[in-house]
């Protein structure tokens, strides 16, 4: 009897144990539920429950109002239903930042922005002069080119145009950005805070950084992508990369030292372009307008210079530039090179050699445009990087102007069974550029490229006008006068 009694209580106190536990779970999911309900969905957001963003006075709406989605709903899978992710891209923009800002909106799709013209333009017929160049939209990455005008199409879409509203930039911290109108009026250091504000210096510098204009105007000059040039380890560790590379410090543009910013000089109007208006060009002369009677500040000359050729302290003179791109690469030995501001490349090197040479990885890059992922990557080389000296020549309208090798560009393609199918495509340049090197220069041949694949550009170095440069470009400017009054001569006689 003692033994069925035993047996019944063990029996009864399991059934006991069974049910406390279903209704502590119960229990549970109804305050789970409960907690993710908010007090009044007309003043709170469940989407705030969790995701820790701020708002901005301005936008201070209900997440749903552009996000979309379900923000009575407390699972993931319900509240994301119908989400768009990004309502301030180019394909959303007119829909819902356009409710409020629907000029600017319409405005900013004729910029240089979001076209992206001139550098494909640049590009494209540097390598193909007789052709049209095509669209952003139209250009597309492609599995196996098969001629040089679809490998430069491939180049364009997944290495050169990752800097465009349609895309989110790198996966580094100074590079990640929104799309569309966010790209430039969101923050880019801080996700939490989803304000929308004037572009700042870090809204530029997500695109603007790895040597293009606007990283030297805060004296930052790229260092080479060789394992040799990075910098000291400091605590057995490399220093970090918030834009996916090092560089090598400079003095930086006085304009900065003095607290100015880019929207400074670069203001709305260059950007928010009605359809067939030019925006008018930005000039030195707009700010510095009461100029000293010295040769190149007299805006009545026929022979000009423009005003870095005297006052760039610093240029950058990339030489050399050859892409390749590689569907089977041996990742072991481009391990050297995989820091060189592509976020793709660094990851899948690093994942392949972590990896101990998996054979059966297969590295892919997206297509920046149309958000498709395809076989091989682009690698980039360079033959020289230097920033200095400051190289003068005349553009095509004659005037004296800082130049660099902007097109001294070389593509080549190997396919995934190593056959090497284009190789040596080298740009042909515009072929109405005239180097003009100074006296004191003459005799360093290391400089010396094609002049049809140097452009002139405006570095963002402004510095005190350098002494020997300014004699030099006196010089110039005196000659060029001096022939323009007996062309004048010969002519009247």
């Amino acid at each position: 009897m003692t033994a069925i009694l035993a047996s019944f209580k063990k029996c009864y106190s399991n059934i006991l144990s069974k049910d406390l536990i279903k209704v502590t779970l119960a229990i549970f999911l109804l305050l789970s539920c409960w907690s993710c309900t908010p007090p009044d969905i007309h003043t709170k957001s469940s989407c705030q429950t969790c995701h820790n963003v701020i708002l901005d006075a301005n936008h201070n709406f209900k997440c749903i109002d552009c996000h979309k989605g379900n923000n009575q709903a407390c699972f993931e899978e319900k509240a994301h239903k119908g989400l768009i992710k990004s309502p301030a891209s180019p394909d959303n923009a007119k829909a819902y930042c356009g409710r409020c800002h629907l000029l600017e909106v319409n405005n900013v799709l004729h910029s240089i922005h979001y076209t992206l013209n001139k550098e494909i333009s640049l590009v494209w017929k540097a390598f193909f002069p007789s052709q049209q160049p095509p669209p952003l939209k139209k250009i597309r990455g492609i599995s196996r080119p098969k001629n040089p005008s679809q490998l430069l199409e491939d180049l364009l879409a997944r290495r050169c145009l990752r800097c465009h509203v349609y895309y989110e930039g790198d996966d580094y911290k100074g590079t990640r950005r929104g799309k569309g109108c966010a790209a430039c009026h969101m923050s880019v250091t801080s996700k939490n805070h989803h304000n929308f504000k004037a572009p700042t210096i870090e809204n530029c510098l997500s695109c603007h950084y790895a040597n293009f204009v606007g990283w030297d105007y805060v004296g930052r000059f790229e260092k080479d992508y060789p394992e040799d040039f990075r910098s000291p380890l400091q605590r057995g560790k490399h220093i970090q990369r918030p834009y996916g590379i090092e560089w090598i410090q400079m003095t930086p543009d006085v304009h900065f030292m003095a607290g100015m910013t880019c929207i400074d000089c670069h203001k709305k109007t260059l950007f928010h372009v009605k359809k067939g208006k030019t925006p008018h060009p930005i000039s030195c002369k707009d700010c510095h307008n009461k100029l000293t009677p010295i040769p190149g500040h007299d805006s009545s000359s026929k022979c000009k210079a423009e005003c870095q050729t005297c006052h760039a302290l610093w240029a950058v003179w990339d030489q050399g530039r050859s892409l390749i791109r590689q569907d089977d690469p041996d990742l072991e030995e481009w391990q050297f090179l995989a820091i060189q501001g592509s976020s793709e490349i660094e990851y899948q090197v690093s994942k392949y050699v972590n990896a101990s040479n998996d054979s059966s990885f297969k590295p892919t890059m997206s297509d920046k445009i149309h958000s498709q992922d395809l076989p091989g990557l682009w690698f980039a080389a360079l033959e020289k990087r230097r920033w200095a000296p400051v190289i003068l020549g005349k553009d095509s309208k004659g005037t004296l102007s800082v130049m660099r090798p902007l097109l001294d560009l070389t593509l080549s393609f190997a396919d995934a069974y190593g056959e090497t199918v284009l190789d040596n495509i080298k740009a042909r340049g515009r072929n109405f550029f005239d180097l003009s090197y100074p006296d004191w220069f003459l005799s360093n041949e290391d400089f010396k490229v094609d002049p049809s694949l140097c452009l002139p550009y405006h570095p963002h170095t402004i510095s005190k006008a350098d002494i020997m440069r300014t004699i030099f470009v006196e010089k110039y400017l005196n000659q060029c006068a001096i022939d323009k009054i007996d062309k004048i001569n010969q002519k009247t006689h």
